[in-house]
C-alpha cells in the first residue's frame, strides 16, 4: 500500500517568456498545419509536480442546509531557483511572464481529478537560507458566476433543473466549463428579473437550489453540477468500517445534540403566502427552533407545505451524527483509494463503527458535505465532512426500507 500519485498542473503561456517550440507562420517546419509537435502559443497546462511540497484542497459546504461554497486549493512549490518568480527574468524562468491570476489549475490523484479551478494569487515566501516557496492560492468555478449579473428577462414556469439551464443559456451569462443538470422535482413559478434590480447569477442559482432542495456545486472536474433531491436519496455502495466490512478510516468524529434541530419551518413564496409546519412534540421537549426560507421560487402553496413538513419531520429530533471521517490513503488498498477519490459532493455513504469493540454497532448513512485533501511528502489524507442523509424510504432496501413516516422522501 502506498499513497496515490498526486500531480499538479498550472497553465502558463511559455511563449510569453520566450520559451518552448510553437507554431510559427511561414516556418517550413514549425508552420506546417495540423502538426502535433508545434502547438499554437497560449496557455498550456504544465506539470509542476516535481516542485510540489504540499497540497491542500477543500470543496463543499459547512452544513447540510447551507449552500455549497466555491472550492479552494493551496499548492506550495519549491522556489529556491526562482522558477516561480515574475521578477527573476526570462533567462531564469519560462513561467514568470505569465504568473497571473485566473490561470487554470488542475490537481489529480491516480489520474482522477480532485480539483479544477483558477489561480487567485501567488504568494512568494522568501527565506535567507534560500528555502524559498511559491504558494499558489486557487479557487473553484463558482468565482466565475459570482461576478456576473442577469439582465432583464422573464423566466417561464419550469422545473428547478430547467431553470438553472435557462439561466446558463442567457447571453449575458458566461460559463466556460461543462454542465450536468438533473431535471429536478420541484416546479418554479414564472419570474421576472427587472432591469432596475440587478440579480447576481450565483445567488439566483442558489435560490433555485434551495427550492428543490438539491445540491448545486462545481465538481472535481470543474463541471457545474445540479443534483435533484431525488438524486440525493440514492445511497452509493461505499461503506466505511472499523472492520473488514468496509474501507478503513483513521479518524472519526461523532456528535449528538440540538445543533441540527428544527421543529418549526416557514416557507414564504415570492409574491404569495407562507407555508408553516410545526412539530409540537419536539417543541414541548426542546423549545421552538425555527428554520425559514424567504422569497421561495416554488410555484404552489402545496409544494411549500410539503417542503416545510418534510423539514420538520427530518430535523425534529436530535440524531447521533457522523460529522467527519478521516482516511489515510497510504493505509488502504489501491481499489479502496480509487473508490474514495471517486466520491463526490452529495454522495450517500454508510459508516459502521463499534467504539472500543463494545456494545451495539453504530450504523449510519451519511451525505458527503465537504471533501478535503491534505498532501505532503509523507501522506495523503482525505477528510469527509458528512451529515445526516436526506435519504428517504427505499423499497426492498435492508437499510433504507424500514417504514418510518418521518423518513419518507418527497
Amino acid at each position: 500500500m502506498s499513497r496515490p500519485d498526486t500531480r499538479v498542473y498550472i497553465a502558463f503561456d511559455l511563449a510569453a517568456g520566450g520559451s518552448g517550440d510553437f507554431f510559427t507562420l511561414s516556418d517550413p517546419v514549425k508552420g506546417v498545419l495540423d502538426n502535433t509537435d508545434f502547438k499554437l502559443a497560449g496557455d498550456i497546462l504544465e506539470d509542476v509536480t516535481e516542485d510540489v511540497r504540499g497540497i491542500s484542497v477543500r470543496r463543499g459546504r459547512s452544513r447540510q442546509l447551507e449552500h455549497f461554497q466555491a472550492g479552494a486549493a493551496t499548492v506550495d512549490l519549491r522556489n529556491d531557483q526562482r522558477k516561480y518568480d515574475p521578477s527573476a527574468g526570462t533567462a531564469i524562468t519560462p513561467y514568470g511572464a505569465s504568473m497571473r491570476p485566473r490561470k487554470r489549475i488542475v490537481i489529480e490523484a491516480n489520474g482522477q481529478r480532485v480539483f479544477t479551478g483558477v489561480v487567485d494569487d501567488w504568494d512568494l515566501l522568501y527565506s535567507l537560507d534560500n528555502d524559498h516557496i511559491a504558494s499558489v492560492d486557487a479557487v473553484g468555478g463558482f468565482v466565475q458566476l459570482a461576478g456576473q449579473t442577469l439582465d432583464e428577462h422573464t423566466f417561464s414556469e419550469e422545473s428547478t433543473g430547467e431553470r438553472i439551464a435557462s439561466v446558463l443559456a442567457r447571453p449575458e451569462v458566461s460559463w466556460t466549463s461543462g454542465t450536468d443538470f438533473a431535471t429536478g422535482n420541484a416546479t418554479l413559478q414564472g419570474d421576472t428579473v427587472a432591469s432596475d434590480r440587478p440579480v447576481n447569477v450565483l445567488s439566483y442559482l442558489q435560490r433555485v437550489e434551495l427550492a428543490e432542495p438539491g445540491a448545486l456545486f462545481v465538481d472535481a472536474s470543474g463541471v457545474l453540477t445540479f443534483r435533484s433531491r431525488e438524486d440525493l436519496q440514492n445511497a452509493t455502495d461505499v461503506v466505511f468500517a472499523d472492520s473488514d466490512a468496509g474501507i478503513a478510516f483513521s479518524g472519526i468524529e461523532i456528535a449528538y445534540g440540538a445543533e441540527e434541530l428544527k421543529n418549526r419551518a416557514f416557507i414564504a413564496r415570492q409574491g404569495a403566502g407562507t407555508a408553516t409546519a410545526v412539530n409540537q412534540a419536539s417543541i414541548d421537549l426542546y423549545g421552538p427552533i425555527d428554520y425559514s426560507i424567504t422569497d421561495s421560487l416554488l410555484s404552489s402553496d402545496e409544494q411549500a407545505e410539503e417542503l416545510a413538513t418534510w423539514l420538520v419531520n427530518l430535523y425534529a429530533e436530535p440524531q447521533l451524527r457522523i460529522d467527519k471521517l478521516e482516511i489515510d490513503l497510504g493505509k488502504i488498498s489501491l481499489t479502496d483509494v480509487n473508490r474514495v477519490l471517486a466520491l463526490e459532493l452529495g454522495d450517500v455513504i454508510q459508516v459502521l463503527y463499534t467504539p472500543s469493540g463494545i456494545g451495539d454497532q453504530i450504523d449510519r448513512f451519511a451525505a458527503v458535505d465537504a471533501i478535503t485533501h491534505s498532501v505532503d511528502a509523507g501522506r495523503h489524507i482525505v477528510t469527509l465532512d458528512v451529515s445526516q442523509t436526506i435519504a428517504g424510504f427505499v423499497l426492498d432496501s435492508a437499510a433504507l426500507g424500514i417504514l418510518d413516516s418521518s423518513n419518507l422522501g418527497f
